[in-house]
């Protein structure tokens, strides 16, 4: 089980990921000047985006440090690759170095729910292009070229379990490894082999708090009950387990996301993500995306649970979408979507296909 790190021992922790930071940049521009500007920046950049605030927890799982689902705890070999990419993309020591820090991969369009939202619903069930060695000969150069942190997504990853195993394996010690799963079917003894194997943390996809309607829009009746064993599961085992929740406009207004948010806390999970439904896949075409005040809704819900020190024993609140204003997103620059036939795009929401790695342009305002 996570535990929630506040106070003396939190702060703590933040100066000594910073020193780690601040060493790494040494290692990188040979100058300790240079590197405590470049860090000194990285951590503005960071305060600007949230708004200036100071967050009041992180959580100690397995022996590391985490706060997000987004920056690979600490101490890891994943946490010294991410932010030495990421001090990259600040400064990069050379123009080929574009600071690349997270490759998200479709390993595959199997699955077994049908779910109201899928993105992937134009291929979903395709069949897999990819083998294994030729998913393993792509990755391999961008982990070669600092990729941090990769996370495995479909379609549902684990309906090709042996490859993700393989996967895992492979990059253990290099990268913060990941999987976007609704955790169907993972019982406790596939969730040990995934973290013997090299898996660090799991974000399962929970849309509703009440079991019946999760099942509705998930398409099958096992749903809820497989979210609930799988985060059981993983954290029994001591994998940091996250909630991506894709809230729609009536389940904001209904204050569902609230009561959400009550049932992390109920199941120990540490980590609640806020997405935001896109037109695109099975809503193509639909007024889906969310209007201003159901967007604000939900930056004042992160802001509450995140920076206020009455909510410590919750779990802390992202919601990626609200920080737009401040940092546009990513995709293209810090991260790359891989999908399940080599195609490279910026993000799984935005599909432009690119031809190559582009070089300081962000492609993605998703």
């Amino acid at each position: 089980m996570p535990k929630i790190v506040t106070k003396v021992e939190y702060e703590i922790v933040r100066l000594l990921m910073v020193i780690n930071i601040w060493w790494l940049g040494i290692k990188l521009y040979k100058n300790p000047l240079t590197a405590f500007k470049v860090v000194k920046q990285l951590i503005a950049d960071f305060q600007e985006m949230i708004g200036n605030k100071k967050l009041v927890r992180a959580f100690k799982i397995d022996g590391k440090y985490a706060w997000d689902m987004f920056n690979p705890a600490w101490p890891s070999p994943g946490f010294n690759t991410f932010f030495r990419s990421h001090l990259q993309e600040i400064k990069p020591t050379s123009p080929d170095q574009l600071g690349l820090r997270r490759l998200l991969i479709a390993i595959t369009k199997r699955c077994p729910l049908s779910c109201e939202h899928c993105s992937e619903g134009a291929t979903l069930y395709n069949r897999d292009v990819l083998s294994c060695d030729e998913f393993i000969h792509r990755i391999d150069k961008y982990v070669q070229q600092g990729v941090g942190q990769l996370i495995y997504s479909g379609g549902e990853p684990l309906s090709r379990f042996e490859d993700l195993l393989t996967f895992l394996d492979r990059f253990n010690t290099k990268c913060d490894q990941w999987i976007y799963t609704s955790g169907f079917g993972l019982t406790l003894e596939k969730a040990r082999e995934l973290k013997k194997a090299g898996l660090n943390g799991a974000a399962i996809s929970l849309d509703n708090h009440i079991e019946q309607n999760h099942n509705t829009f998930r398409g099958s009746s096992k749903s809820f009950y497989w979210v609930h064993e799988a985060v059981k599961n993983l954290q029994e085992i001591g994998v940091l387990v996250a909630l991506n929740v894709c809230p729609t406009k009536s389940y904001i207004e209904s204050g569902g996301v609230e009561e959400l948010i009550e049932l992390a806390k109920k199941w120990n999970v540490p980590i609640v993500n806020l997405l935001e439904p896109r037109a695109v896949g099975n809503y193509q075409d639909k007024e889906v995306e969310l209007e201003i005040h159901h967007k604000e809704r939900l930056k004042k819900l992160s802001n509450q649970f995140n920076f206020s020190q009455d909510f410590l024993v919750y779990p802390t609140v992202l919601y990626p979408a609200g920080y737009r204003s401040a940092k546009p997103c990513g995709g293209g620059i810090s991260y790359l979507f891989l999908d399940y036939d080599g195609t490279l795009y910026p993000c799984p929401f935005c599909k432009v296909k690119m031809p190559k790695v582009p070089k300081k342009t962000a492609l993605c305002e998703a």
